[in-house]
């Protein structure tokens, strides 16, 4: 009879043994899962601030390249308007027009200056990021 005793009672120790290991493993695998809904969302989130940072980058880079655009299309027409205003007209030529060698050379020069400060303004502004 004691025996029996000793059996049930090694019987139910082992069955409480194994339902709280049972219950410990699935508070296990529940913290598991949460770790791992939480490592997803982080990621998620991760990926949508550096989309919104390569967009904002995107964006930033186009608006100083259209403002670089713009800077050296109107250095070229401040070239064009001087080289009008500094025409001689030819001799014996009604209509036609020359353009002084020193003239152009000076224009070239001044579009060169205009151009190289674009570009300085557009590599300090994408250096700076503003």
């Amino acid at each position: 009879m004691l025996k029996k005793i000793v059996a049930v009672v090694l019987i139910v120790l082992a069955a409480g043994t194994w339902g709280y290991l049972d219950y410990l493993n699935k508070q296990e695998l529940k913290a598991a899962e949460e770790m791992r809904a939480a490592m997803a969302q982080a990621r998620a989130q991760a990926m949508a601030r550096a989309k919104a940072a390569a967009e904002a980058r995107a964006k930033f880079e186009a608006t100083i390249m259209a403002d670089l655009t713009a800077c050296k299309a109107t250095a070229e027409q401040a070239k064009e308007e001087f080289l009008a205003r500094n025409q001689k007209p030819v001799r014996h030529k009604p209509g036609l027009f020359t353009i002084p060698p020193a003239v152009m050379d000076e224009a070239a020069k001044t579009l060169e200056s205009a151009n190289a400060a674009c570009q300085s303004t557009y590599d300090t502004r994408l250096h700076n990021g503003s």
